[in-house]
């Protein structure tokens, strides 16, 4: 019976204990520590790049769930040296504590173990009574039974109080020491477990001599209990105490704000090289004072790594100065969307060598033209007639690529570019038109390298023959940021890529951009600018193998700069930044991806039968399939190739066959003032002449157009000057305006008039009777 009643008992007290464990679990918070944390930033290799107060204005890092080594044994050995054996509450050192407190009638120990003072901080230290002592004890053994002892060690670490607005380990060892956690060392580990002991009282920078002495009393102890061995004991008493809180770094401000807003209150490893960042800064210091005196004042730089489409520098605005102050020091301009100008180009002319539309070579016009209302000229107004394609890539022309853009189609461009990533073109088509490859449009930096990146990310790719991947896939910030694979068809093939990069780095530029010849490293990078209209935005991307190297410059507010231009303004920065890079590999070239064929010398089309000079050369696999030459035509001359002739005028026999190279009338009057030895087709003898190609063109107004009289500034009607082109350079021109004649013109087909309101038919004859027309629409 004695027994049953003692069993009785026990259950009894096992019932009780078990209610009250798991009463403790149910109350205990889910959430112990509600706080948002602060966000921090760190590179690749896990140096700290910057951060932001939390919400509440704290320092309190996120935890990563690893309590460096000595901080462990320091803090353990300092606070709770029997934290691994007891269920979170120390019976010995609680009794001990109450009755030192009884004699001295007030609270003067605690007897807290490292749990109960978790459940303490969670508490937000509400006072230090027994009662509330015996709630944080009660709310300890459900802290035990729902966490791992690490995890509560971890809970400490993240959240101890460390002095003013420093809250946790990682917080206090980046703002005393300047370093990470598990870099510090016996003396700093110490430092940081007696601090949470009073805090207030104890701030680093203010009373030193008892946190001295405190630290070293800890350090002692752990060498008695043979943690460390006399000569670090010795080593880690030599060691200052932290002053007054370092500054966090701060190389890389506008990321660490681009990464607080994506990630807020999280701990972010990025792709950033810390090393790399610093130099960017400091050749950016440099080209401050450089820009600033041209009256420029933001610029910003990314690089990228190709290979795996990652960020490694990210470089936002200019070091602060008082222009770039003025111009918007706090506008990051990696993520600000800006007008193109011509840096959209490499890509039209890599999607048309893609799709076979042109040949590296293959002529484009180059002339003064008009489409509807827009009229692109060259940066330097000339213009060569008819042009290879990859020189006016090279040279970024203009015109050129208007032509090429109106071929491609705005609206597949518009495609192509979003395949490509970009995310600014919003509007349709018919919003852009062809001003969309000199400007038209908007885009970041961030997204502009990203495309450039894919270009190199899918070549490098290449393998075996047949094997690459679509790269066009973004840039990456974060370092373990996981991404789907894309399978898809990329937007560039390899092959069209490399013939692009063939023509970049040949780096010709208009007479008016100086200055290009001066970078040494030039034809190593494949590189484009372009500029704004308005002089307002200024680009520079340069790739190769290893890195890509976008740069902007200009005015964050919107203002113009007279001589403001990507090879002026934003190459030079762009060059010094790859001059700071180690470049090691270089692209492979396609061979797989690439077909040799054989194209006509001179137009650099597929060759025709009436070609005379071929050659081969690689061109990208649809190219194959490109049209043939249209510009070498068989004619029929005299024995002295002066006259044409035709069967009209004599017989077969005495007809001569020769190949002559012909170009449109427009295009042949600008191709000729720059290449001599070229030839207009011999006129008819008379008597011969034939239905043929026209021999005379009209260069304004474009058919249909809608032309508006302007007046000057006194009132007075301003004349409208219509303008024309033929093959044969001393013909004259009969102009007729609506069955009237209004003029006749030799050599240079200018006439200026002022029609009335309303349509009109533009019809000019030449001296053989050839004739066109134009029907346009007058407004005054």
């Amino acid at each position: 019976m004695k027994h049953f009643k003692i069993r009785t008992w026990l259950l009894f007290v096992v019932a009780i204990l078990l209610f009250v464990y798991a009463l403790s679990v149910i109350l205990l918070p889910d959430d112990l520590f509600p706080q948002k944390f602060s966000t921090a930033v760190f590179d690749r290799n896990g140096i700290l790049l910057g951060a932001r107060l939390a919400p509440d204005e704290q320092w309190r890092f996120p935890s990563d769930g690893k309590v460096p080594d000595k901080y462990e044994k320091a803090l353990l050995t300092y606070e709770d040296q029997h934290f691994y054996h007891h269920p979170g509450i120390n019976v010995v050192s609680i009794f001990n504590s109450m009755i030192d407190n009884i004699q001295a009638g007030e609270i003067i120990r605690g007897g807290s173990t490292l749990s109960m003072q978790v459940v303490r901080m969670s508490r937000q230290r509400k006072g230090r009574s027994f009662v509330q002592k015996f709630v944080e004890m009660f709310l300890t053994l459900g802290l035990e039974a729902r966490y791992s002892k690490s995890e509560i060690l971890d809970l400490y670490a993240s959240n101890a109080p460390m002095g003013g607005n420093v809250i946790g380990l990682k917080a206090a060892s980046w703002r005393y020491f300047g370093h990470a956690d598990h870099q510090l060392s016996w003396a700093e580990a110490a430092t940081l477990a007696v601090l949470p002991n009073a805090p207030g009282l104890i701030h680093p920078g203010y009373n030193h001599d008892k946190l001295l002495e405190k630290r070293n009393m800890l350090l002692k102890a752990l060498m008695e209990d043979g943690t460390i061995d006399t000569v670090q004991y010795r080593l880690a008493l030599i060691e200052k105490i932290p002053g007054e809180p370092l500054p966090l770094p701060s190389v890389a401000s506008h990321f660490v704000e681009y990464i607080s807003r994506k990630f807020p209150g999280k701990e972010t490893y990025t792709t950033i090289d810390y090393h790399l960042q610093c130099n960017i800064v400091e050749i950016a210091k440099w080209h401050t004072v450089r820009l600033n005196e041209k009256g420029v004042g933001n610029a910003a730089v990314l690089v990228a790594d190709p290979a795996n489409n990652e960020v490694l520098a990210y470089l936002g605005n200019l070091p602060d100065s008082e222009i770039t102050s003025i111009s918007g020091f706090y506008n990051d301009m990696v993520t600000s969307v800006r007008s193109t100008g011509s840096i959209l180009k490499p890509f039209l002319y890599a999607a048309m060598n893609k799709d076979g539309l042109i040949l590296p070579n293959s002529l484009v016009p180059d002339i003064p033209s008009y489409f509807d209302d827009y009229h692109p000229h060259n940066y330097n107004e000339d213009y060569q007639g008819a042009i290879p394609a990859s020189m006016a890539l090279s040279r970024s022309l203009n015109v050129p690529a208007v032509y090429m853009l109106q071929r491609y189609g705005i609206s597949r461009f518009l495609e192509l570019l979003k395949r490509m990533g970009f995310t600014s073109f919003t509007k349709s088509s018919a919003h852009y038109g062809l001003t969309l490859i000199l400007g038209g449009g908007e885009v970041s930096l961030f997204e502009l390298t990203g495309a450039y990146s894919g270009m190199a990310g899918t070549l490098l790719s290449y393998e075996n023959g047949s094997s690459f991947q679509n790269c066009f896939t973004g840039l990456r910030c974060v370092r373990d940021e996981e991404r789907d694979s894309d399978f898809s068809d990329p937007p560039l093939n390899p092959g069209a890529i490399w013939l692009t990069y063939e023509a970049l780095n040949k780096v010709k530029r208009p007479a008016s951009e100086v200055g290009w010849e001066n970078f040494l490293s030039a034809g190593d990078i494949a590189w484009k600018t372009g500029t704004s209209h308005g002089f307002k935005d200024a680009w520079a991307v340069g790739t190769t193998a290893d890195y890509v190297v976008g740069v902007w410059a200009g005015n964050a507010d919107g203002r113009g700069v007279a001589g403001l231009s990507g090879t002026k303004t934003a190459a030079p920065l762009m060059f010094d930044v790859f001059n700071s890079l180690e470049t090691k590999n270089s692209f492979n070239k396609p061979y797989g991806d690439l077909k040799e064929v054989e194209v006509c010398a001179k137009s650099g089309m597929l060759a025709s039968r009436f070609c005379p000079d071929k050659v081969k050369i690689d061109v990208s696999r649809a190219g194959r399939y490109s049209n043939n030459c249209k510009y070498h035509r068989l004619i029929f001359t005299d024995s002295t190739k002066q006259y044409r002739m035709s069967q009209k005028c004599v017989s077969v026999s005495e007809l001569n066959p020769v190949v002559w190279f012909v170009l449109p009338p427009v295009q042949e009057y600008y191709y000729s003032r720059k290449h001599p030895l070229y030839k207009p087709l011999p006129s008819y003898a008379p008597g011969c002449e034939t239905e043929d190609q026209k021999s005379m063109a009209i260069v304004y107004p474009v058919e249909y157009a809608t032309i508006y009289v302007v007046r000057d500034e006194t009132g007075s009607k301003k004349e409208i000057v219509f303008e024309a082109r033929h093959h044969n350079q001393n013909a004259s021109i009969f102009w007729h305006l609506d069955n009237q004649m209004i003029g006749v013109t030799t050599g240079n087909h200018k006439i200026a008039v002022i029609p009335a309101s309303g349509q009109h038919t533009l019809t000019l004859v030449d001296e053989n009777g050839e004739s066109i027309s134009r029907t346009i629409n007058v407004v005054n």
